[in-house]
């Protein structure tokens, strides 16, 4: 027996001498080699996906947010980012961070992220492959498991499948507000922005029906599994001594408003206020930045993301640093 144990352990240390950073870049996770490479020289790590690099087109600066964090502190910061990452990818990630020089780290809390179309996005079995690497076991192990599809594989149209299924059975509740329909599905079958000929303008009706997908929902703390991962960041952060920051990204609260109405605007601010008071009471730092950034801001004028112009991106910035300077009493 004693002799399988020392085969596997040389092996999984040929493997990570070998192997394992080529496998970072074949499968797209080098993001954590860049995280033990940086998690020594850094004070603070800011976790980010593309709010914190997407630049408008008319910037005259292409510093991004965490960027110009770094600038408004004393302690270093280094930044780990990836297009489409949220709670369930940031996890493992922040599980293996053991640099004693680490004081903090900035964790990107998108609201999006808890809706149904995200938590079944196709892309979601992509990133659930990468984040089989970051997982905090032996690197061979990991790779083992990656061949053996031992992740959350599910197809894209089993994953279209539960999507449909949330939009068509997800109730929506409200003392003070009336929704025209129940569910998303309804909701955005129903007529919009019809002129006295009948026809409806299909340019804005389209865009509401994409703000109605993506914020008309109500989070369930017991179902959602966003809520189970960062439950378990701060828990991790908690472990390790680490202080924990939440940048709860700004939304378009403003067109939501003026293309759907004040209904789904109190979705997205009743969500808001859970989650933080959720992790407020929990011990973590949640920047509360949800409306922080003006309609104009927002690089995409006709869709639902989180990429702002400079002037959004600064307005952010500055928020969490200030929360950051008066927490740690600067």
């Amino acid at each position: 027996m004693s002799i399988v144990f020392v085969f596997v352990c040389l092996m999984n240390w040929v493997y990570l001498k070998v192997w394992w950073a080529k496998d970072l870049v074949k499968y797209d996770a080098h993001v954590l080699q860049e995280l033990l490479e940086r998690q020594d020289s850094s004070d603070i790590v800011y976790f980010g996906e593309s709010s914190n690099f997407s630049i408008h087109p008319e910037d005259t600066h292409d510093y991004s947010i965490s960027q110009l964090i770094d600038l408004q502190l004393e302690q270093s910061v280094s930044t780990l980012n990836k297009g489409a990452y949220h709670a369930g990818i940031y996890r493992p990630l922040i599980a293996r961070l053991n640099s004693p020089k680490l004081k903090t780290v900035i964790v990107t809390l998108n609201l999006r992220t808890l809706n149904q179309a995200t938590i079944h996005a196709p892309i979601e079995t992509a990133l659930q492959k990468e984040a089989r690497l970051f997982e905090n076991c032996p690197p061979l192990l990991n790779r083992v498991l990656l061949t053996l599809n031992h992740y959350d594989n599910a197809s894209a149209e089993e994953r279209d499948k539960a999507m449909w299924q949330s939009w068509t059975y997800d109730s929506l509740y409200s003392d003070k507000y009336e929704f025209p329909a129940p569910t998303i599905k309804r909701w955005c079958e129903l007529p919009k922005f019809v002129d006295s000929a009948g026809i409806e303008d299909m340019e804005k009706r389209t865009l509401a029906d994409h703000y109605i997908k993506a914020y008309a929902f109500q989070i369930d703390t017991s179902t959602n599994p966003r809520i189970e991962q960062l439950d378990e960041i701060v828990r991790i952060c908690k472990e390790k001594k680490l202080n924990l920051v939440f940048n709860l990204l700004a939304e378009n609260t403003e067109y939501a408003d003026s293309l759907v109405g004040e209904n789904l605007v109190w979705l997205m601010r009743s969500n808001r206020d859970l989650l933080v008071n959720r992790y407020t009471r929990m011990g973590a730092l949640v920047v509360d930045n949800l409306e922080a950034v003006d309609g104009a801001h927002y690089t995409d004028q006709n869709w639902t993301t989180e990429h702002y112009d400079q002037v959004g991106r600064q307005q952010l910035a500055d928020n969490i640093a200030e929360a950051i300077n008066s927490f740690s009493g600067e």
